[in-house]
């Protein structure tokens, strides 16, 4: 057990005396060593996955795929029908040809991977894997074949400690422009090449020092993102996680959250999105907006394996589109689908998996259906797919976040319907938060090289050097958070980290979602002062680079001869977010961000005894929680047990957009010197984007002489008041048909706020008017309101907002069933909390239903079973 020393020391009259106590922090893990079998299994493995694009010269793959048979008879399988299945798709519509391009996007696709991801799946052992895995190596389409690997890798037990050799080793034109890779196969097949800008040796080896496609949209926003989108160690992550997130693959064992957690992974990636842009100046992005796509062509500048280019992404005319109709009826009905889903007794786990097949993960979901409207003019003219059609590549192309960013619109708005999160769900009674220490934040760029030989190697080429790119990515010198946690009593925690732009005081619950999680760890409690440290290292949501294919052979080899041991590290620990970018890129001068801790009681996965017994578990146990649900800043920001602080993050290198392109800086930040600012790092708000800065800037100067003396203040201040009061009004309201009258509580606010011309005695002025009484659908009206200057004449405008709240008598026990006489709601539903002056009408409202997105649209969607009772 890691443990931390404090040191107490008291203070008597006779002298001091120490005191030394022990605080665990989380436990270190230490790696498994790998037994013979393991290595035997990662040594097979290997042959797989090079050179997929070409038929396996591996004699005991070529052996085994000869071997393989398709006999139910010989109970092989856990399920035989998946024989059965992968029978008929070869006498029916038959397999994907080997030169044909597969993607996710394409159900045809998906339906034969779906069928060869079951069989590698069922296989009852390891031998009968492999066997089918080599027979499928050398038969099937290179790019389903890829896919239905690593999903099989990433779901089986007996594989579950393999280290994975990276997707970018495996396919690098999916993820390096094509003159570079054009470069490197005529370098492969031994073209005679001498050294220059781009082209350096090493040793046994050449190098190619390969750049973004920034040339594309040099003067638009996403040009100063490109090394962002375009990363490499990005792109694997999303697409692994994707395929162990398929909805199809049902041996994840999130599948209960399988809604929440996929909610949480594309709102974790708006949030690291908008930090990047943040550190541009760039406001918050906006999500699609289909009466306008303002979206430039896009050239990805990559090749496929057959030699064609990827598709550039043409501009879209969407006139008369029918699947624009359906995307806008999806968007238009999320919420009354919520609200419904509400009433039928449905949790947020139960909601968001139902939002999750609607948006993205059925086969025609609001993603699938945008991405088809996006990617119709490679249809209709017959070209090869655009970045979008493939999960290894649809981060390259800046029109993906602006989907992503309204599909998380949608979702959030539509929650708020949702009760929030109580005071007893977010509060740590005894535990509070004192203090956040941030060591010196610094990111640069930094040069990484990967071998592509395997990969390009063509079956004529028995190539005696190594291919390598080289590739500068964004990465942070290693850093320390220290919280320190006062607890009253010994006990289990919960700490969660969030970093998020600098924010004005009061703007967090407006900005939430923006603040990506940085960390989560258990930790142990102890009476009195804890210091917790998290170093960027111990951060359990993100890990390292995966390891490159010459370093696992060169580790087998090792475990082979005796000379090291194979270290076993759980996949689901290879294939999270990558490290390197868990910080935005900083500034020279530092870029202002904030750090938000909160903790919570711990509460195992399995469920056990509850520390509190007012703490809601599902809420713990949510990925998103406490930001995933709508929250009052009072009811969050300001308990102990949570706290704000502000940090920055500095750059070392010029900021200049060109400057990731060549370098050739060191690799390891332990061997680098780091140049600190001479001058002062300065919070500055004009440092900050518009999304994060007031609307309209305070003018000081006109308030000059607005303060006399503190005995005349009194009498000299604005003409600005805030009335709470409340009472009970009587109303009718219809239950059962009956009709009765009953008490109701009214909760009102009324705020007058002044013209900005008002500057004088509030009692020269008298009421004159009461005009335009504006209503807009909320909890909320206001009225404009004229008052006369008793001495001038003169008449000013100050707005009235009004808030109101009805709460029903006591006696009714079921509001949602009475209809209130003095409400009016035509289409959706009641809503009790209208003002107490609403318009009238002489009859009930009648409640219009939509159970689900499949009654909505009942001529597009085909479904089988309603999400209501």
């Amino acid at each position: 057990m890691k443990t931390l020393t404090l040191l107490l020391l008291t203070a008597l009259a006779a002298g001091a005396k120490g005191y030394l106590i022990k605080v665990p922090t989380s436990p270190v893990i230490q790696p498994r060593i790998a037994p013979v079998g393991w290595v035997h299994v990662q040594k097979l493995i290997l042959p797989l996955f090079e050179n997929v694009c070409e038929e396996s010269k591996n004699p005991i793959v070529v052996r085994l795929s000869q071997e393989f048979k398709l006999d139910m008879s010989n109970g092989n399988y856990l399920k035989p029908e998946v024989i059965t299945n992968l029978q008929a798709l070869k006498t029916g519509k038959g397999l994907l040809p080997k030169g044909e391009i597969f993607t996710e996007y394409n159900m045809d696709h998906v339906n034969e991977l779906r069928i060869i991801y079951e069989l590698f799946y069922n296989a009852k052992d390891f031998d009968t894997f492999y066997k089918a895995a080599c027979w499928a190596r050398q038969n099937i389409n290179c790019g389903l074949f890829v896919d239905a690997l690593y999903s099989a890798i990433l779901s089986r037990k007996d594989m579950e400690r393999v280290s994975v050799p990276a997707p970018y080793e495996i396919l690098p034109n999916y993820f390096i422009r094509k003159d570079f890779i054009i470069k490197a196969s005529t370098l492969i097949a031994g073209d005679e090449v001498s050294p220059s800008d781009y082209i350096r040796n090493d040793g046994n080896s050449y190098i190619l020092d390969v750049n973004y496609t920034t040339n594309v949209y040099d003067n638009t926003d996403e040009s100063k993102l490109v090394y962002f989108y375009e990363d490499i160690g990005l792109n694997s992550y999303y697409y692994l996680t994707k395929l162990k997130m398929s909805s199809w693959i049902n041996t994840n064992p999130i599948n209960n959250k399988y809604g929440e957690y996929l909610y949480f992974l594309i709102k974790q990636l708006m949030a690291r999105y908008n930090l990047e842009r943040y550190s541009y100046g760039l406001p918050e992005l906006e999500g699609i907006n289909w009466d306008y796509i303002n979206t430039l062509p896009y050239d990805p500048m990559l090749v496929y394996s057959d030699g064609n280019d990827f598709s550039h992404r043409e501009f879209t005319h969407l006139e008369g589109n029918e699947k624009l109709t359906l995307l806008q009826n999806i968007e238009n009905n999320i919420a009354t689908i919520v609200a419904h889903m509400r009433d039928g007794g449905y949790n947020k786990s139960e909601i968001l998996k139902h939002l999750m097949e609607i948006l993205i993960t059925s086969d025609k979901s609001y993603e699938n259906l945008a991405l088809q409207i996006l990617s119709e003019d490679t249809i209709v003219n017959k070209r090869p797919p655009t970045v979008l059609g493939h999960y290894m590549t649809i981060l390259r192309d800046p029109v993906f976040w602006a989907i992503n960013k309204k599909m998380v619109d949608i979702v959030d708005n539509a929650l708020k319907v949702l009760p929030g999160y109580t005071r007893n769900e977010l509060y740590f009674p005894g535990v509070e938060v004192l203090n956040v220490d941030v060591k010196k934040m610094m990111t640069a760029f930094e040069s990484f090289d990967f071998d592509v030989t395997d990969a390009l190697e063509t079956g004529e080429n028995d190539t005696k050097f190594k291919v390598k790119i080289s590739q500068s990515r964004l990465n942070h010198k290693p850093f320390s958070i220290k919280v320190n946690i006062s607890s009253l009593v010994t006990q289990k925690g919960l700490l969660k980290i969030y970093l998020g732009p600098k924010v004005l005081p009061g703007e967090h619950v407006v900005k939430k979602n923006l603040f990506m999680l940085l960390d989560c760890s258990e930790v142990n409690l102890k009476v009195g002062g804890n210091i917790i440290t998290r170093t960027s290292a111990d951060m359990g949501d993100s890990s390292d680079d995966l390891l490159s294919l010459y370093t696992i052979k060169k580790k087998i080899e090792d475990a082979e001869f005796g000379l090291n041991a194979l270290t076993l590290k759980l996949i689901d620990e290879q294939i999270k977010f990558p490290s390197r970018l868990v910080i935005p890129k900083g500034l020279p001068e530092g870029l202002p961000l904030q750090i938000f801790v909160f903790i919570v009681p711990f509460v195992k996965a399995i469920g056990g005894r509850m520390i509190n017994a007012e703490v809601n578990k599902d809420a713990l146990l949510s990925p998103g929680y406490p930001l995933d649900l709508d929250i009052e800043v009072r009811e969050l920001f300001d308990l102990p047990n949570a706290l704000v602080k502000d940090i920055v993050v500095t750059h070392k290198g010029s900021n200049d957009k060109t400057n990731y392109a060549n370098t050739y800086g060191p690799k390891s930040w332990q061997n680098s010197e780091y140049n600190t600012p001479n001058e002062p790092v300065i919070l500055s708000l004009a440092a900050r984007p518009d999304f994060t800065l007031r609307k309209e800037p305070i003018d000081y100067k006109s308030k000059k002489g607005q303060y006399g003396k503190k005995e005349d203040y009194a009498a000299k201040r604005d003409f600005k008041y805030k009335k709470d009061y409340t009472k009970e009004v009587d109303k009718t309201v219809a239950t059962n048909n009956d009709n009765y009258i009953t008490k109701v509580t009214t909760d009102k606010v009324i705020t007058i706020i002044p013209d900005d011309n008002i500057n004088t005695n509030k009692d020269n002025f008298e009421y004159v008017v009461n005009t335009d009484m504006h209503i807009d659908g909320s909890n909320t009206f206001s009225l404009d309101k004229k008052i006369q200057d008793k001495d001038n004449n003169e008449e000013f405008s100050i707005d009235i907002t009004r808030d109101k709240k009805i709460v029903p008598d006591e006696s009714l026990e079921n509001s949602n069933e009475i209809n209130y006489y003095n409400k009016v709601d035509k289409e959706k539903h009641i809503d009790i909390s209208k003002p107490t002056n609403w318009p009238t009408t002489t009859k009930p409202t009648t409640i219009k239903r939509f159970f689900s997105i499949y009654d909505i649209l009942p001529d597009y969607f085909e479904s089988n079973e309603k999400v209501y009772e």
